[in-house]
C-alpha cells in the first residue's frame, strides 16, 4: 500500500490509541443514526410519496436523485474545506441539515416543492460524508480498507434498517408519521456528534478569503488532476447508476408485481444486510490480496443482477437478487475507497474523498434520471439491461486502465 507523507495524525487531538478507538466508535454510531434517518426517507418512502402526490413516472427518478445531485456540487468543496478548517465542523453542519430536513416534508403538498426539499436534504450527506471518510482514512493509514469497510458497515446498518423502518411505519400509519420519526432520529445523530474531539488548530492561519479560496482550489486541482483517482471514481460512479436506479424504481416495480409495502422494505433491508456483512470482510481481504479482483467481481455481480431482476416476480426472488446486489457493492466500495486513500500522496484526504464523492454522486444521480426516461419509453426490462451494459463497459475501461504501471495501487 502506498504511504502518505507526514499527514497521518488525526485532525482531532487523540494522543493515545484508546482515544482513537473511542473516536472511531463514535463516528460509527453517528454514521448509523444519520443513515437510518436519511434512508428512511430515501427508499421506498420518496418513490411512494412522489407517486402519492401524482408525480409522473419519468419525474420520480429526479425526485429520488435530487439529494445526490446536491452531492455532485457540494461534496468536492466540502471535502477540501474539511482539509482546511477541520472535519468536525463539516460533520456538524451536515448533521444539522439531517436533523431538520425530514420535518420540511410535512409541508409538501405537490411534487415541485418536494424537489426543493430533496435538494436541501442532500446537503446533509454532501457535507458530512467526505469529512467522515477522510477522518477514518487519516486515523488508520495501514488498514484503510478494513476501517473504511467497518465504518461503511456501520452506516449500512442504517441503510438496512431505514427502508424496513420506513415501510413498517407506512404499514400502520402515514407519511407524516414516517417523516417525524426520521427527523427524531436525525436529532439523535446531531446530539451524538457533540462529544467528538474538537478540531486541532490549523497549521497556518488563513489571512483572508482570497488566500483560503486559492488554497482550496489548489488542493482540488491536485487531486482532480490525478488520472488514477479519476479512473477509480468513474468505476464507482457507473456502478452507482445501478444503485440509484434500484432505489428509485425497484419499489414501483415491486408494487407492479403485487409485492406489499412491508415486503418492499424487507427487500431493501436484504440488500443492505448483505452489504453490511460483506464490507468489513471484503475490505480486510482487499488490504491483503489487492483491490482490483474484488472490484471486478463485485461490479460483474451487480450488472448481472440488473439484467435478471425485472424478469422475475415474487418477494423471495426479488429479495435474493437484491441481497446479491448488496453483496456486489460490499465487494466494490471498500476497495475503491481504500484505493483512493492509497493514491492520495500529500495528505489531502478531504479533497480526495470530495472528488471521489462528487464523481460517485454523478453516477448515483444519473442512474434514476436516465432510468426514468428509459422506463417510460422502453419499460423496465430494456431499461435495466441498457444500464447493465453501461456498467460492464466502465468495468472494461477500469481493468484496462488499471494495468498501467503508473496507476500506483494494488
Amino acid at each position: 500500500m502506498a504511504k502518505t507523507a507526514g499527514h497521518e495524525a488525526p485532525e482531532a487531538p487523540s494522543p493515545v490509541a484508546g482515544a482513537r478507538v473511542s473516536a472511531f466508535v463514535l463516528l460509527c454510531a453517528v454514521g448509523f443514526l444519520g443513515r437510518l434517518s436519511y434512508e428512511m426517507v430515501r427508499s421506498p418512502i420518496t418513490s411512494l410519496f412522489a407517486k402519492h402526490l401524482g408525480a409522473p413516472t419519468s419525474v420520480i427518478g429526479l425526485l429520488v436523485a435530487a439529494v445526490t445531485i446536491t452531492g455532485i456540487f457540494v461534496k468536492l468543496p466540502s471535502g477540501s474545506l474539511a482539509d482546511l478548517f477541520g472535519f468536525r465542523k463539516l460533520m456538524l453542519a451536515g448533521l444539522l441539515v439531517k436533523a431538520s430536513a425530514p420535518f420540511l416534508y410535512l409541508l409538501v403538498r405537490s411534487w415541485p416543492p418536494l424537489l426543493a426539499v430533496r435538494f436541501y436534504h442532500g446537503l446533509s450527506t454532501a457535507l458530512y460524508a467526505p469529512a467522515a471518510s477522510a477522518q477514518v482514512a487519516k486515523f488508520y493509514p495501514k488498514e484503510r480498507a478494513r476501517r473504511l469497510g467497518t465504518y461503511s458497515a456501520a452506516e449500512n446498518a442504517g441503510v438496512v434498517l431505514g427502508p424496513v423502518l420506513g415501510a413498517a411505519v407506512l404499514s400502520w400509519a402515514d407519511f407524516s408519521i414516517a417523516f417525524i420519526v426520521s427527523g427524531a432520529i436525525g436529532i439523535l445523530a446531531l446530539l451524538a456528534i457533540l462529544p467528538f474531539p474538537r478540531d486541532a488548530p490549523p497549521a497556518k492561519a488563513r489571512q483572508n478569503i482570497r488566500e483560503t479560496i486559492h488554497a482550496l482550489l489548489a488542493g482540488v486541482r491536485q487531486i482532480a488532476g490525478d488520472r488514477s483517482i479519476r479512473l477509480v471514481s468513474l468505476m464507482e460512479a457507473t456502478l452507482y447508476t445501478g444503485v440509484g436506479t434500484l432505489q428509485a424504481y425497484l419499489p414501483l416495480y415491486a408494487l407492479s408485481v403485487h409485492v406489499s409495502v412491508g415486503q418492499i422494505g424487507l427487500i431493501f433491508g436484504g440488500k443492505g444486510l448483505a452489504s453490511i456483512v460483506s464490507r468489513p470482510l471484503m475490505g480486510g481481504a482487499a488490504d491483503r490480496l489487492g483491490r482490483r479482483p474484488f472490484i471486478v467481481a463485485g461490479v460483474a455481480l451487480c450488472a448481472a443482477v440488473l439484467v435478471i431482476i425485472t424478469f422475475v416476480s415474487g418477494f423471495w426472488l426479488l429479495f435474493g437478487l437484491s441481497a446479491a446486489f448488496g453483496l456486489g457493492t460490499g465487494m466494490v466500495t471498500p476497495s475503491t475507497t481504500g484505493m483512493i486513500g492509497d493514491l492520495t500522496k500529500r495528505g489531502g484526504f478531504g479533497a480526495a474523498m470530495g472528488v471521489f464523492g462528487s464523481l460517485w454522486d454523478i453516477g448515483h444521480a444519473t442512474g434514476p434520471l436516465v432510468a426514468g426516461v428509459l422506463i417510460a419509453w422502453l419499460g423496465y426490462h430494456s431499461a435495466f439491461i441498457i444500464l447493465a451494459v453501461a456498467i460492464v463497459t466502465a468495468l472494461t475501461i477500469f481493468v484496462l486502465g488499471s494495468r498501467d504501471p503508473a496507476f500506483g495501487s494494488k
